[in-house]
């Protein structure tokens, strides 16, 4: 039976600037969920990319003395080398300035034309350059210097020009029947009912889907003074990453089009207004099927507040992984991200989290059991011929229930629990040292008292290895060296044969794969 498929992606990243804390915790949290489903054996197709047209783009690379080709492609190097440090694994990675999406993103607009869907008329509006939205009176933010702003904090202009406009007020009942009876497809529930208070009870207005202030992007080719707004070229990668309005649309209806591909956009939370609610009106009305769920998260802040340059407590996720390396960097993400509220971070918390959980709880135990097994088995792991004590059965049923309620938190995306649960194992497995206390068997000769004892530490660090490996993607290496795992003892298929570890030989390393930080500074945030 062929594998169950996962499409699931990050929203495309505006490539006015280089990649940021933002756009590495939200493809971090991708990464993640996307590398559990593989685990317990999906097909994932994983996309994230760059959105690269609109008067923002345009600006920066006439600030910096380039054309905007060459300044999206300066911009597409810094995000593709920060994935590659964080171990980011995508499959797909688009670029709106791609020939393929450009052809069809101009089909799709010709086929709205063509259908009545949109028209020609006269847009002015509050508008923020740096987002690329619109704002009402009602949105703007103002200030005591009198002037409006927009919710992160960019002064607004106001705007007007010939603009061709969807239709989408037609589609306020629809998109109100829609949510209403698919609970389920936006995530958190407070975001669903942030998009009834203030959008859909509002009533959904027409849309602005072109400019000719903005030759920075894609020509319409009906009218080609216009350029197809952001918000049109940028959802539509989604689809035409995977083939949509090309020539070899096999992988758009392998993919897309299946209705048992499980798909799943991630965002932060100030873009769900654009994937709630015209993203499906958008797909309704071209015969597209509407993705499985849309989850949005909070920001990134500090225990003080926002993170902003004005603050100077910005943080560069290229320097935390030069200091700490990739995976304390995945592990705090990770663990640590919420949808319901924004996450807190501070250098302080980081490297708390990271000596907690990953030094002391989970090298701690591997450092343990090879100084036990080198002592008292040469090295080897046999399962022994006791009886299992209490000790024993009750650090089973601590593995035993983390295994079975894994896939439930994998598939209801609640990776942060399923960590918990995982330390559960690992404080159990300390537990089970400290109160089995082997140097007491090896007095008494309880020589197979002992190989049990060994046997089952050595399964939970197994049952360990395997279920953070998504997360731990170079430690994970590092312990199948360690322990001398094989690729058959971490498949998650064998994650109940513990058999699989009868007579196996440790190898004789004995670094250390966690080494314990030190904060030498004082944390100003």
């Amino acid at each position: 039976m062929a594998n169950k498929k996962l499409y699931i992606t990050t929203p495309i990243y505006y490539s006015s600037g280089a990649p940021h804390i933002g756009h590495a915790f939200t493809t971090l949290t991708v990464d993640v969920f996307g590398r559990y489903k593989s685990l317990i054996g999906y097909d994932v197709y994983f996309l994230t990319g760059l959105d690269e047209h609109g008067q923002k783009i345009q600006e920066k690379a006439e600030e910096n003395s380039m054309q905007p080709q060459e300044w999206c492609d300066y911009i597409a190097g810094k995000f593709l080398d920060l994935w590659k440090k964080l171990d980011i694994g995508n499959n797909i990675f688009i670029r709106t300035t791609d020939v393929q999406h450009v052809k069809a993103v101009q089909k799709i607009f010709s086929y709205y034309l063509e259908k009545g869907l949109s028209y020609l008329g006269e847009w002015k509006s509050l508008y923020c350059v740096g987002c690329e939205e619109p704002y009402t009176d009602s949105e703007a933010i103002k200030h005591e210097d009198g002037e409006l702003y927009c919710r992160v904090g960019h002064k607004l202009i106001t705007k007007s020009e010939p603009s061709y406009f969807f239709k989408m007020s037609q589609f306020n009942g629809w998109i109100d029947e829609y949510l209403k009876a698919h609970k389920d497809f936006i995530y958190p529930e407070a975001r669903a009912n942030e998009m009834f208070s203030s959008f859909i009870n509002q009533g959904v207005e027409d849309l602005s889907i072109s400019r000719t202030s903005v030759p920075w992007g894609i020509p319409i080719l009906e009218n080609p003074q216009h350029t197809v707004y952001v918000w049109l070229d940028a959802l539509f990668n989604y689809v035409t990453a995977l083939g949509f309005m090309s020539d070899d649309d096999s992988k758009f209806k392998e993919v897309w089009q299946d209705p048992e591909t499980e798909i799943v956009h991630f965002m932060s939370k100030e873009i769900t207004r654009f994937h709630c609610i015209y993203w499906p009106i958008f797909l309704n009305n071209i015969g597209c099927r509407l993705p499985n769920k849309i989850i949005s998260h909070g920001w990134i802040v500090t225990p003080k507040g926002k993170m902003s340059k004005s603050f100077g407590n910005v943080i560069n996720p290229l320097d935390l992984i030069d200091e700490f390396g990739s995976d304390a960097v995945r592990y705090y993400f990770a663990k640590e991200s919420s949808f319901e509220s924004d996450m807190v971070f501070s250098r302080e918390l980081f490297i708390n989290t990271y000596n907690n959980d990953l030094a002391n709880i989970y090298g701690n135990l591997i450092s343990r059991f090879n100084g036990l097994v080198n002592k008292y088995a040469n090295g080897v792991i046999s399962k022994g011929s006791s009886k299992d004590s209490n000790f024993t059965n009750e650090l089973n049923i601590v593995k035993n229930n983390v295994i079975d309620g894994t896939e439930e938190l994998i598939n209801s995306y609640k990776v942060n629990e399923l960590i918990y649960k995982v330390l559960e194992l690992g404080k159990a497995a300390n537990k089970y040292v400290e109160e089995t206390k082997p140097w007491v068997l090896i007095k008494e000769g309880k020589e197979e008292e002992i190989k049990s004892f060994l046997f089952n530490l050595a399964d939970s660090i197994r049952v360990f290895t395997i279920l953070l490996a998504p997360i731990l993607v170079k430690s994970t290496e590092k312990i199948k060296e360690h322990m001398n795992f094989s690729d058959e003892q971490l498949k998650y298929a064998n994650i109940k044969k513990s058999d699989l570890l009868e007579n196996h030989k440790l190898s004789a390393r004995t670094s250390s794969i966690f080494p314990r930080f030190e904060n030498n500074e004082l944390d100003g945030d």
